[in-house]
């Protein structure tokens, strides 16, 4: 079996006990593995996806995936807003779950946007100091850093080239995915079908379908108050069909998740390191769920 449910011997005093905020950090021993060949053909995708979107510099990922059928289906490829790292390392050090450290290739110092993840952001921090590892918080305008500096925010250009994750916004578009996705043959790892206007008109999207801002920091995201909408509408849509017309808006086939949890799985350039589950019936599912170890082998 590529993909296996399992339950961890969890050291529930390393567990942290808030991650975002004052809220409390819910988490459960049960947790996943991905065997060999899932880390594999993770390896051979993201060598793809980094070929095929000219990255520059090694990027830094966070994998939004499903699992159904014994097959690991990605969702979307996160360039910019790359957090969580923090708790990965933190719930597989407590599950026993090894990391290399020499592949945790982050700069000396870390910054947020939003302080309300700043408790995260200690724990990685905390996390690279246990495995020997330096990090400390940069408290200047992170923009202007003279030193490379890891930022928890939507942020990464090739106009701040301290700033990682580096050109995380470019990298970022959902466009990226969809791309990749029309030449990826995988035999565990999957990506749902993706559409565009340059493939697919508007009026010959299924009704069923996930749309998606390609751009979660867009202009048009933003007025539409959320990035993921499920179905696509029965009306006209002006607004929706003219941001899927002009590429602001994608859509994907509906991926089923009958285990009810989501796993997020960290990289760094081709390499898939650390991850954790979430654990929810909700259809997006966000970090205050229920988090379970993650191992990669």
């Amino acid at each position: 079996m590529s993909i296996r449910f399992v339950d961890f011997d969890l050291d529930e005093s390393m567990v942290a006990k808030t991650i975002y905020g004052n809220h409390p950090h819910e988490t459960t021993k049960r947790g996943a593995i991905l065997d060999r060949d899932i880390g594999l053909e993770l390896r051979q995708f993201l060598s793809e996806f980094n070929a095929a979107i000219k990255t520059e510099r090694p990027a830094y990922y966070r994998i939004d995936a499903f699992i159904d059928q014994e097959k690991l289906w990605i969702l979307e490829v996160n360039a910019s807003f790359v957090d969580g790292w923090g708790t990965a390392l933190n719930l597989g050090r407590a599950a026993r779950i090894f990391v290399e450290p020499k592949d945790l290739v982050f700069p000396r110092f870390f910054a947020v946007e939003n302080t309300i993840y700043s408790p995260e952001l200690e724990l990685l921090i905390a996390e690279l100091k246990i495995r020997g590892l330096s990090g400390q918080f940069y408290d200047q305008p992170f923009l202007t850093s003279p030193n490379p500096i890891y930022v928890y925010g939507r942020v990464g250009s090739r106009d701040y080239p301290n700033v990682l994750p580096y050109d995380g916004l470019r990298l970022d578009n959902k466009v990226n995915l969809a791309l990749v996705s029309q030449n990826w043959q995988g035999h565990s790892l999957k990506t749902p079908k993706h559409y565009l206007q340059r493939w697919c008109s508007w009026e010959e999207l299924p009704k069923n379908v996930v749309l998606k801002f390609c751009n979660k920091s867009s202009p048009e995201c933003q007025r539409a108050g959320q990035s993921v909408l499920f179905g696509k509408p029965s009306g006209q849509a002006p607004f929706l069909r003219r941001c899927y017309r002009n590429e602001l808006l994608l859509a994907q086939e509906p991926i089923p998740n009958p285990h009810g949890c989501q796993l997020i799985i960290l990289a760094i350039g081709d390499k898939a390191l650390t991850g954790y589950i979430q654990y929810s019936w909700q259809r997006i599912i966000n970090d205050n769920s229920v988090h379970g170890p993650l191992k990669i082998n």
